[in-house]
């Protein structure tokens, strides 16, 4: 499956044709990234099953849950240095691609903006330590300067072959790259919308586009948001899932230490002395304890 639009849905047949298919019940449970069977009725076509996944990456509030791509093999996080990025979203969403066993990559966008990409490449230093891969990139860059079609080389050779979702808040630059990556993609989108009869989507559906003509190499372009919900996730699972948390919490005396508060804490001693190969800074801590926090209400 390729694009899904409500009960609305697009698959890809093995020449590359698109096909409108429907699901068997009132709600389609399929998701971009879906290998699914289904069987022709009229000119469209009707979902029979999805096959099993090797993964789904989604977050989830009070209210509800919300799916992005399914068999993904990375997640490209892009926030931009300008308007100041949300470190609480790059957490959540670095949590959940852990969650799921999915690898994300960093992609810092506007280098081009000297002065503030600087400030916001330097507050990336903590995710550079744990080992997340990190890219700069200049997506609109004033100049057609070399470093840029550098970054894109770098950044092609990280999707090639692979399935990436793009993920990033609103104004981050995901759909400029979808569009600099694959040229086609307003032809695409404009086509899809057409053949669905539902305007503009751009902004409200995830859509799988291939960026060879092979069709080996896929990135998935996601709606932007404000908010990432992690209510999927368990309080006491929140450190295995935070690198620089993981690598200190087996230096904890007690087993079930939530570290907040506990005696012998690995964690604690490490925020207090900064003395580990992987440092936990007071913003980071600060960070874990409002995750834990707002965990914790949501389960009593």
């Amino acid at each position: 499956m390729v694009a899904g639009f409500g009960r609305h849905v697009l698959v890809e047949i093995a020449d590359g044709q698109r096909i409108i298919c429907h699901p068997r019940g009132k709600k389609s449970q399929a998701l971009v990234g879906d290998k699914v069977r289904w069987l022709p009725s009229e000119d469209e076509g009707t979902i029979e099953k999805i096959d099993e996944r090797s993964n789904v990456f989604y977050r989830q509030d009070e209210l509800r849950t919300k799916s992005f791509a399914a068999n993904l093999d990375q997640i490209l996080i892009l926030i931009a240095a300008e308007p100041e990025f949300s470190e609480s979203q790059l957490t959540r969403a670095l949590i959940a691609a852990e969650a799921a066993g999915i690898t994300p990559i960093i992609a810092l966008n506007k280098s081009d903006l000297i002065e503030p990409f600087g400030r916001a490449w330097t507050r990336l230093a903590p995710y550079r330590s744990m080992g997340y891969p990190m890219l700069p990139l200049a997506i609109k860059p004033k100049t057609d300067a070399p470093e840029s079609a550098t970054q894109t080389d770098e950044l092609m050779a990280l999707l090639k072959d692979k399935k990436t979702l793009v993920l990033g808040p609103s104004g981050s630059g995901k759909s400029s790259l979808t569009n600099l990556l694959i040229p086609s993609a307003k032809v695409l989108t404009a086509e899809i919308s057409q053949a669905l009869n539902s305007g503009r989507h751009t902004t409200t559906s995830t859509t799988l586009y291939w960026v060879d003509a092979n069709r080996n190499t896929a990135l998935i372009d996601s709606p932007g948001f404000q908010e990432f919900g992690l209510h999927h996730i368990e309080p006491m699972q929140l450190a295995q899932l935070m690198p620089d948390f993981k690598a200190h919490a087996q230096n904890c005396k007690f087993y079930n230490c939530t570290h907040l508060h506990e005696p012998g804490c690995g964690v604690i001693s490490e925020v207090k002395s900064g003395a580990g190969p992987i440092n936990i800074g007071a913003n980071r801590y600060r960070l874990y304890s409002e995750l834990f926090a707002e965990l914790s209400q949501t389960r009593y």
